[in-house]
């Protein structure tokens, strides 16, 4: 058996007295007195637990206070049909979310706590990481900067992959280089185990292994690990985590991989692309994004083989991303994506924030800038996400439309669907939904049994790279379409969609029922949310049925930017496809306003789509004279609430306008 040591000094690793790389190359011993006290090395030494505890005890109040966004809630959903993997990912993510749920039961904690655990647990893998590499004292700084880093802070507030990416990945190199340096057969087996594991929980895991067979490329030290019959073990053992995916890929014409590869991304040249970098140095903290580059780029000089390592690591998620950004996915957030080569480099980053600093007579206030910005950082990054679990307390500060709502309204939304299904249906009904989370949601709620469930979702699955999976499972359209003769409760998310996307989605279900029925809408988390319902009967009609659209209007004047002065006129058009116009409200900053006025002729409306459908045609035009009353001056909003014959209410675009009253003589 061939054995490989590539530490400096074997006596180091075997009695647990570390030292640290003062140079990227140089293994040095050092003793507390060789180096001042300066603030990285206080915070570390005093703070560490406190600051560390601070960071999760915000993840544990919001991971409990925040539902599910879609991403989580598809990974729960995942949990309840077991498999090796889905048309999205491998099955780790699922698997942890059913592992949360089957100790505390399907609430959104227990979803997200395997998640947390890990999360939580980051600084200290990453001091594990560290200690043989840079010794106990900048181990505990590299820890201390990984609550610096905000996305890393973050990680475990979300049920989502990126977490068991992160934390596999470190482990993954911590075990690799112990085994290196021992040539334990415990320490290999461990490293393709863990590796094996990480490439079941995401394509992009694959970073991690690709970075150790260029070090074993490149680095002339570490060829001789060919030769080693326990390297080889080690990458038979990390090769099984690609079965899942191959297996998935071979039985589905490549559907997963063509996903990541093709279809997710335009492939077209997006010039804001360009920004990447800059959006990366500002999620990250300038400043200790620029330490982290630095370090980065001194240790792709270093001629120790375990620097090497972590920089060819990051380099292939940093440099990688980078060049890919102009090219990528824009509707789909991709920014977290280089976050798992970030994290290694914080191994060397003390070591490279000292030599950096060590000429500046600032360098201690640079130091204590760095951590104070970063963890800065890190506490308003979790609190900007968790701000979402509080709606009802900043709403009258911040108004609606301000904090996003995607993990907010899904439990008072699950109450009012039952309330519709026990009202309008005799037995339990279909539910068809127009996006995937929302039937995830409702499953999630035990509404009804899950092969119950289907989703007209054309749009956000494919963009998910989901739409295979559900038409796997039999939930999409043509699933739907073999429950002839069923009654069914069809649900829309109306604050999601614009007027285009409702309508294509209304006549998506006309297609495969006898017709529409409004049942009621409800207005959520304050206005954030509004949901519509509607009963329908799933057949395939005889001919094409006239399918009742919601109303949609314009505002011809004030045109946007206009200058008005008292009780102006606001005039324009409303139409109901299939239906009519009941009522118009005039909105200013979201308020109805008094008005005078009526309908008007408007012939010209006659070459817009589905204004000839409206009973009242030509009577589509409005003119209204609004009573400003004590309306301050200066900006305001304009925007129609109209309501149809049906009941149901629809918005139109907001416009704004400037009122300048005239001012009256003494």
């Amino acid at each position: 058996m061939t054995s490989v040591n590539t530490m400096n000094n074997d006596s180091s690793w075997s009695n647990g007295s570390y030292g640290s790389y003062g140079s990227y190359g140089s293994y040095v011993k050092q003793s507390p007195k060789s180096i001042p006290t300066d603030p990285l090395r206080h915070l570390a030494s005093h703070w560490l637990w406190p600051l560390g505890a601070l960071i999760c005890a915000l993840k544990a109040l919001f991971a409990f206070r925040l539902e599910l966004y879609s991403d989580e809630i598809f990974y729960w959903f995942e949990s309840t049909r077991p498999a090796l993997a889905y048309s999205d990912l491998p099955f780790m993510s699922s698997l942890l979310a059913g592992l949360g749920t089957a100790v505390l039961g399907d609430t959104p904690f227990a979803v997200r706590l395997p998640f947390f655990l890990l999360g939580c647990s980051l600084p200290a893998v990453l001091y594990w990481t560290a200690l043989p590499l840079v010794g106990k004292a900048e181990a505990r700084e590299a820890a201390l900067l990984c609550l610096c880093l905000p996305l890393a802070s973050s990680l475990g507030l979300l049920a989502v992959p990126d977490v068991p990416v992160v934390f596999l990945g470190l482990l993954a190199i911590g075990f690799f280089i112990r085994a290196r340096a021992t040539d334990s057969l415990t320490h290999w087996l461990a490293t393709g185990v863990v590796v094996a594991l990480g490439l079941s929980t995401h394509y992009r895991f694959s970073l991690f292994p690709a970075g150790a067979v260029l070090l074993l490329l490149r680095d002339s030290s570490s060829r001789q690990l060919w030769r080693n019959p326990r390297t080889f073990i080690a990458f038979v053992i990390a090769a099984t985590g690609l079965v899942p995916v191959i297996l998935f890929n071979a039985s589905h014409q490549m559907g997963s991989l063509a996903f990541y590869l093709v279809d997710r991304h335009p492939w077209e040249f997006r010039p804001a692309g360009l920004l990447h970098l800059f959006e990366q140095a500002l999620l990250s903290t300038p400043l200790l994004y620029g330490l982290l580059l630095a370090t980065g780029l001194g240790l792709l000089r270093s001629a120790e083989p375990n620097a090497r390592l972590v920089a060819l690591i990051a380099a292939l998620h940093i440099v990688l991303y980078a060049a890919l950004a102009p090219f990528s996915d824009p509707t789909s957030t991709t920014l977290h994506w280089p976050l798992a080569g970030y994290i290694p480099l914080l191994i060397y980053a003390p070591a490279a924030l000292r030599r950096l600093t060590s000429s500046f007579a600032i360098g201690r206030r640079a130091t204590a800038l760095l951590f104070g910005i970063g963890y800065l950082g890190s506490l308003i990054a979790l609190i900007g996400v968790g701000s979402q679990s509080l709606h009802t307390q900043l709403q009258p500060i911040v108004g609606t439309d301000v904090l996003s709502a995607k993990m907010a309204g899904w439990a008072p939304f699950a109450v009012e669907t039952r309330l519709v299904v026990a009202a309008h249906f005799e037995e339990p009904p279909l539910i068809v939904t127009d996006n995937y989370y929302t039937a995830a949601q409702l499953a999630f709620a035990k509404l009804v049994e899950p092969n119950s469930i289907y989703t007209l979702d054309t749009e956000k699955a494919v963009r998910d790279g989901r739409a295979l999976q559900l038409s796997l499972w039999g939930m999409d359209t043509e699933a739907l379409i073999d429950n002839k003769d069923s009654p069914a409760l069809l649900i829309t998310e109306d604050s999601t969609l614009n007027f285009g996307q409702k309508k294509a989605l209304l006549q998506q279900a006309c297609a495969v029922s006898e017709g529409l029925k409004f049942l009621q809408q409800n207005d959520l988390v304050g206005g954030a949310k509004r949901f519509s319902f509607y009963a329908i009967h799933i057949a395939e009609p005889a001919q094409p049925i006239e399918c009742s659209i919601p109303a949609r209007g314009w505002i011809d004047s004030p045109a946007a930017g206009e200058r008005v002065a008292e009780n102006f006129t606001v005039s324009g058009w409303a139409f109901a496809e299939g239906n009519k116009v009941k009522l118009i409200r005039v909105l200013i900053d979201g308020v109805s306003m008094p008005y005078l006025g009526s309908r008007t002729e408007r012939e010209d409306l006659d070459i817009v789509e589905g204004a000839l459908l409206d009973s009242q045609f030509p009577h589509l035009g409005y003119r209204y004279k609004i009573e400003t009353g004590d309306l301050s001056p200066g900006a305001h909003t304009l925007q129609l609430e109209l309501v149809s014959d049906s009941g149901e209410v629809t918005n139109s675009l907001i416009t704004e306008f400037y009122f300048s009253p005239i001012p009256r003589p003494n």
